[in-house]
């Protein structure tokens, strides 16, 4: 069973590495920047977690909303991005940003899209991005493709599942897949791989990591989309 609920919330120097090493040469993003542009824009980032992308983003746009439900990662993205100055943080659950009616040009979410667990919080979330979007405005998400070495080293089946199993969901709410990213994650060693991999996913990445024999594993970031 994967430990998201411990690493998130008091393990961060784990989430944090795991975290700087996911996408390393940030192949996602840039690709993020052919299809977006954040100039002058309002943005609304939902699940900052230690402001990876916070800080890429508050760099590039007018004023940007950081939210996550978490105060510790609020706290960590707070001390990562103290040089911006156009960053206001939100603790709060996704679905409650507290924004003013279509006040967001862009709604940027990374790892922490909508979940397909039968409850009733992707509706709440999602009528949410809808009422603080303006006209026009657009939802994007990053996303783990579910084949390739990642979904491998977490001993996840549904790196054999067609395509449709996963584009499915977010086809039903009106994303569409706008980019599949090749990526790579890189850790300083393979003790560090299998140190923070199995932490998180258990066993089954140390013996992925043994196997491979080097801390780099490849990987496919999916960018979701959809305009209001």
């Amino acid at each position: 069973m994967e430990k998201w609920s411990e690493t998130y919330n008091e393990a961060w120097k784990i989430y944090d590495r795991f975290s700087e090493c996911e996408d390393f040469e940030d192949n996602a993003f840039k690709a993020l920047l052919t299809h977006i542009d954040f100039n002058g824009k309002v943005v609304y980032e939902y699940g900052c977690g230690t402001g990876k992308y916070t800080s890429k983003i508050a760099g590039l746009c007018h004023k940007l909303y950081a939210n996550d439900i978490s105060p510790l990662m609020i706290e960590k993205a707070k001390e990562r991005c103290s040089d911006k100055f156009n960053v206001e943080y939100i603790t709060a659950s996704a679905e409650n940003s507290g924004l003013a009616d279509e006040s967001v040009d862009i709604v940027f979410g990374a790892w922490a899209g909508p979940r397909f667990d039968g409850t009733n919080a992707i509706d709440a979330i999602e009528e949410e991005f809808s009422r603080i979007l303006k006209k026009d405005g657009s939802v994007w998400l990053f996303e783990n493709y579910l084949k390739g070495e990642f979904s491998q080293m977490r001993g996840n089946e549904q790196q054999f599942a067609p395509a449709a199993y996963f584009l499915n969901p977010f086809a039903k709410i009106g994303y569409n897949l706008v980019e599949c990213v090749p990526a790579y994650w890189k850790f300083c060693d393979l003790d560090e791989a299998k140190h923070i991999c199995s932490f998180i996913f258990g066993h089954n990445a140390i013996n992925f990591f043994n196997q491979k024999g080097y801390p780099v594993m490849e990987d496919n970031i999916a960018i979701f989309s959809r305009i209001k």
